[in-house]
């Protein structure tokens, strides 16, 4: 067990690897009465070619995210949701495109839910009948968000910009690729992926971390399993289309503009790209940003506009969404504002800017939820958040401008345009 101590945030970080290969991280919370805990998978539906004994499978898409609904249902035919009622506890789950994460919060009985949560995450019960429901649910759960003008300009950049990777599909897969999935599927990549050696557990809140460190190694699997080599394809540099417009009934046109490039997302040197691309996405199009402020007081976008770090293994994209009347107006302003800030950032605006994303990182430190998500993000980049603000100190506008500068060139940039008919 090692403890990592930031004296400067007077925050600790109690540490174990298991020898089944789980990392476990606990911040302790002294006096706080909510406490949260996150069984967290390196596995997101970006990951659907792997190689297992030497041979390379693919799975259908939307994998992850079907494993997501089934993991809940249990052998007794019941479901870990009841067992969390009985409890008094808050769980839920998501998928994203690269992780697959359970959670729960309470304020009371946190052991016993914590043997609730390692519990049903390591007990699949899959079976031909249950499967079948379920692709009935997803399905209708498909056909839902394809009608939602959000979900629709969000999933068309991805395939606009995205050529081999998967992160061009979506998350939730199709209704063909759904109706692919079986029993046996679900196994293969259940028993691939979901094993303590492709897991972080992550906890915060006033909780003996020799008792959470204690209930992971009873509960789950002993045996350390070696992990599958991924493959996401050899992605080009160019996008696939730089313009695509869906018509979809809306009451004013919804865009997302993105622009990506190869970046190493691991180890220190991923920490510190990471941690670059979103304060680059705050000095671009933050709601403190010249760009927003201009587009806003010119009537080119209502306030629901937003700039993010997309990051996947091995690169990163910066994605601005928003409303607007003349979308292809508002990618002209953003590749202008680029191009400046590629050249010099004002040193005023900078230290702003950073010391807000400074003050934004500080405050998930009492956000419990926030921390957990943080540190399971870290794990399975290799490295630990609390090291990460040392890091924010040390950056420079040089270093941004440069990151902005090899972003939304001709080339790499698509915008996506979902609008009335």
């Amino acid at each position: 067990m090692l403890q990592n101590f930031c004296p400067k945030l007077n925050q600790k970080m109690i540490s174990h690897t298991c020898a089944n290969g789980l990392k476990i991280c606990i911040f302790p919370k002294k006096g706080f009465k909510r406490a949260y805990a996150m069984l967290a998978v390196n596995y997101g539906s970006i990951d659907i070619s792997f190689d297992t004994d030497g041979k390379m499978y693919t799975s259908p898409l939307g994998v992850a995210h079907f494993l997501e609904h089934k993991v809940f249902e249990q052998p007794d035919g019941g479901n870990a949701l009841q067992a969390f009622a009985q409890t008094g506890a808050s769980p839920n789950a998501f998928t994203s495109k690269t992780k697959t994460a359970y959670y729960f919060s309470g304020t009371e009985k946190f052991m016993r839910n914590l043997e609730i949560l390692l519990g049903f995450v390591t007990t699949p019960y899959f079976t031909a009948e249950n499967v079948k429901k379920e692709q009935g649910i997803i399905g209708q759960e498909i056909s839902m968000v394809n009608d939602r003008p959000g979900w629709r300009v969000y999933e068309n950049l991805m395939s606009a910009m995205y050529a081999v990777h998967p992160a061009k599909d979506s998350i939730i897969g199709t209704v063909e690729s759904i109706s692919e999935i079986t029993r046996d599927v679900l196994f293969k990549c259940y028993n691939t992926f979901y094993v303590p050696s492709n897991m972080a557990l992550c906890v915060a809140g006033d909780v003996s971390a020799e008792k959470v460190i204690a209930a992971a190694e009873s509960l789950l699997p002993k045996e350390r399993v070696a992990l599958p080599e991924r493959d996401y394809g050899l992605e080009p540099c160019e996008v696939v289309d730089r313009r695509v417009v869906q018509k979809l009934e809306t009451s004013m046109p919804q865009f997302s503009i993105g622009s990506k490039f190869a970046f190493k997302t691991t180890g220190a040197e991923g920490m510190r790209n990471r941690i670059v691309a979103e304060l680059a996405a705050d000095i671009l199009g933050g709601g403190s940003s010249p760009l927003y402020n201009k587009l806003y007081s010119d009537g080119m976008i209502t306030a629901d506009f937003d700039c993010e770090a997309m990051v996947l293994p091995g690169s990163i994209a910066l994605v601005l969404s928003g409303e607007s009347r003349d979308p292809d107006a508002v990618l002209t302003k953003v590749c202008l504002a680029a191009e400046r800030l590629s050249k010099d950032i004002d040193n005023a605006y900078f230290d702003r800017c950073r010391k807000a994303y400074l003050g934004l990182k500080l405050r998930s430190l009492d956000k419990v939820r926030a921390l957990c998500q943080e540190q399971a993000e870290a794990v399975f980049a290799g490295y630990d958040f609390l090291d990460s603000f040392e890091i924010i100190n040390e950056i420079t506008p040089d270093e941004i401008s440069c990151f902005i500068s090899k972003f939304f060139k001709e080339e790499t940039t698509s915008v996506s345009i979902v609008a009335g008919e």
